[in-house]
Formats: C-alpha cells, structure tokens, sequence
C-alpha cells in the first residue's frame, strides 16, 4: 500500500495596497484577472526605522472585479491564497522566474497604511 503524503500551500498575509489595481481581461471564454502589491511593514531588529516587504498579488474572475471596485492605494486587506511561480525562458534564452500569490480570497479591512 503506497504511503500518502499532504502537501500544504497556503499563505495568508496582512498588509497594505502598494498601488493602483492592474485589471485586465484575458483568455477564451474572457475571464477578469487583477494584479496588485501588497506591503507588509516590520521593524528591523535594533531600530526605529520600518522596512516593507512587497509580495504581488494575483486575482480572478469575480474576486478580480470586487479587487479593481474597492482596492486603492493604501488599503489594508487580509489575503490568502496559494504560492506561485511562473517561469519563461527570455529573448536572450535565459530562465526567468515570478513568484506570486494566487489569492482565493481577499478580506477587506478598514485601516489605512501608516505614512
């Protein structure tokens, strides 16, 4: 009897709207898809200063809509989602790589980012 094995991907991060909504409509039949950044600001270890860490943001169909009706730069919001990567080959024949969360939900929350 073959052993089963659980592989978990999930990522859930709280930050702030780096940007505007990029929303865009794709495929055959067409579907909405929208990209967005998100920073997530820490405080480095012995200092006042704060540092954010970026992540992209990627949504679809309906989700994609409600994303590009709500979201503005600023926006705090509650994501979770899976870990993604694509991977092409460039026109100089070199592999490149984008790492993105493909967001099945996104929870809109009421705060600001700090300035």
């Amino acid at each position: 009897m073959k052993k089963k094995t659980y592989n978990t991907n999930r990522v859930l991060l709280t930050g702030f709207v780096g940007e505007k909504v990029d929303h865009r409509k794709v495929g055959d039949p067409v579907v909405s898809v929208a990209t967005f950044f998100l920073g997530i600001p820490y405080e480095e270890d012995n200092s006042e200063k704060t540092s954010w860490e970026t992540h992209a943001i990627e949504t679809w169909r309906g989700l994609a809509d409600l994303c590009k009706e709500k979201l503005t730069k600023g926006s705090k919001v509650l994501v979770e989602g899976a870990l993604r990567q694509d991977r092409w080959d460039d026109n100089d024949n070199k592999t490149q790589f984008r790492t993105y969360i493909r967001a099945d939900r996104v929870e809109f929350l009421k705060l600001k980012r700090p300035e």
